[in-house]
């Protein structure tokens, strides 16, 4: 499971952990979406996908769970541009555009194209639509209009963009969450029938049962092969890999690490189309409250990073072939910053020995140091669990405060200041999430850096790709040699798919599964 975590104000969020009461795909759906043979469904061109969490809420805006981004973005709503696999931007709600030579001003003609209730796509609708973004409680939306002096609609179908200084994340922001837009007029019905101009239209929601999607008939590109796909909610993992190998589902695209080591004790690497893909990966880290002591005691945070064994965690949870890598840095493996574990990438490399004695020396060897750990979330339950033994063998004296998901966030997320002092989370690796220009407004993993957030400023108004990248591993040796965030594993995206499907891609909007282009072999 992952969570996506707002640090400007508290999400709330509660995710229903239930139980299955049998192995068996049986639930409450109507008898059109049961489970068939998956012969039945290639003949008619349906698909039935597993997801562990109910989104609980349809607002793109105020939602950013993985339980919603899975499914909306890409298939109901589409981007102001589209980010291409090479790095390069297309067409999207933008047919085309024009960049300033000073890249202070982007001129976006929009498609004369219509929304799936038959509205015209206006640039009126993408001025609110980036607006609603820029303004609205998710954090990590924000970050590509920091640079944003204004949007206007110059007329129905031009809208100009211009910034205060040249942004690298502005444009890429615009084919990503920032970028999604939607009719002005769907506001005040958002979370219960989103409408976007995408190749898929929502056509039926039941909260912890499915979500079941059909085509845009007014979709203005290709139209999709899939005449229908079903995201059915199986809160238990296990009761999805069982449907998956009994054929009841064709795809369980986003596999939680409790549930790695089966994947190749029981042959499903070998059955089915194993998916590992960066650009739905994340990263699990141990992070420090910086405004609580002894966690902003620099010798307390590096003598606990040296106690940290990252191979550990990918033998103890068997994470299958280029699914994860143990790394003392921030980056997924698609960034040109990242670098596997080793003594000479690490400043913290393992070694509990002098971990221990470095805590011994600080004064904290005997102080019980408060650990706060997830009871119903699996993907960081479990290393919290390893965790807390590797700090306890080492010397360290732990005191564990489980809590559940619903605490977790009120306390830590929400928390003014907050409550914990030591705890490990798994997230998109969203570098920017930890710049920090104000103390006072410091969320859960920021610890307002002048350094960090000075050198993230400058990777974004680098001219060329090559200055972006350098500044970028500066930033990120700051962040190590800081140890407030301390890596453990950069994790890739890890999916299950039948083999006769194909058309699969990495994710191109944040961690979306995109069905336009799937097709039964």
């Amino acid at each position: 499971m992952r969570l996506h975590h707002n640090s400007r104000a508290s999400r709330g969020a509660v995710v229903a952990v239930i139980a299955a009461g049998s192995l068996l795909f049986v639930s409450a759906m109507s008898s059109a979406i049961a489970a068939t043979p998956s012969s039945a469904r290639k003949s008619a061109d349906k698909l039935v996908l597993a997801a562990l969490q109910d989104p609980g809420t349809l607002d793109v805006v105020k939602q950013n769970q993985t339980a919603l981004v899975l499914w909306l973005p890409g298939n109901v709503y589409e981007t102001l541009v589209t980010n291409k696999s090479d790095g390069t931007a297309g067409p999207g709600v933008a047919k085309s555009w024009v960049i300033s030579k000073d890249q202070l001003t982007y001129t976006f003609s929009i498609r004369d194209e219509k929304f799936s209730n038959g509205a015209a796509i206006t640039a009126d609708d993408v001025v609110y639509s980036l607006t609603t973004m820029q303004n609205g409680p998710i954090g990590s939306y924000h970050g590509p209009f920091t640079q944003v002096a204004s949007i206007t609609a110059k007329d129905s179908k031009t809208v100009v963009i211009k910034l205060k200084k040249s942004s690298r994340s502005f444009f890429h922001g615009m084919g990503e969450m920032s970028g999604l837009i939607q009719p002005k007029s769907s506001e005040a019905t958002r979370a219960t029938k989103p409408i976007g101009s995408g190749p898929y239209v929502l056509k039926e929601y039941v909260p912890n049962d499915h979500l079941t999607f059909v085509p845009n008939a007014g979709y203005w590109g290709a139209a999709p092969s899939l005449k229908e796909v079903t995201v059915k909610i199986m809160t238990d993992g296990n009761a999805a890999l069982a449907a998956l190998k009994a054929g009841e589902i064709d795809s369980f695209p986003v596999i939680t690490i409790d549930l790695w080591e089966r994947i190749g004790k029981q042959n499903f690497d070998k059955d089915f189309t194993l998916q590992n893909y960066p650009q739905g990966g994340e990263m699990l880290y141990t992070l420090f409250n910086s405004n609580k002591a002894p966690y902003n005691n620099p010798k307390v945070r590096h003598a606990l990073a040296k106690m940290i064994d990252r191979k550990a965690f990918n033998v103890a949870y068997g994470a299958p072939a280029g699914s994860s890598d143990p790394t003392c840095g921030y980056g997924l493996q698609n960034t040109s910053w990242f670098t596997v574990e080793s003594a000479s990438t690490c400043y913290d490399a393992y070694d509990p020995a002098r971990g221990a004695a470095e805590l011994k020396a600080a004064g904290f060897a005997k102080t019980p140091l408060d650990y706060v750990s997830l009871t119903d979330v699996p993907d960081l339950s479990l290393p919290a669990d390893l965790q807390i033994a590797q700090f306890t063998k080492a010397g360290a004296t732990i005191k564990r405060n489980a809590i559940s998901l619903a605490e977790y966030s009120k306390t830590i997320f929400g928390g003014r200041p907050q409550q914990f002092g030591v705890s490990i989370m798994s997230d998109p690796a969203l570098f920017t999430q930890f710049s920090c220009t104000d103390k006072s407004k410091a969320g859960w993993h920021t610890y307002c850096s002048k350094q960090l957030t000075g050198l993230l400023i400058q990777a974004d108004g680098a001219k060329s790709q090559a200055a972006y990248e350098s500044l970028m591993k500066k930033a990120a040796d700051v962040l190590q040699k800081d140890a407030y965030i301390v890596p453990i594993l950069a994790k890739a995206g890890v999916g299950l798919w039948q083999p006769d499907l194909k058309g699969w891609h990495a994710p191109r909007i944040f961690v979306e599964q995109n069905f336009s282009d799937l097709s039964w072999k």
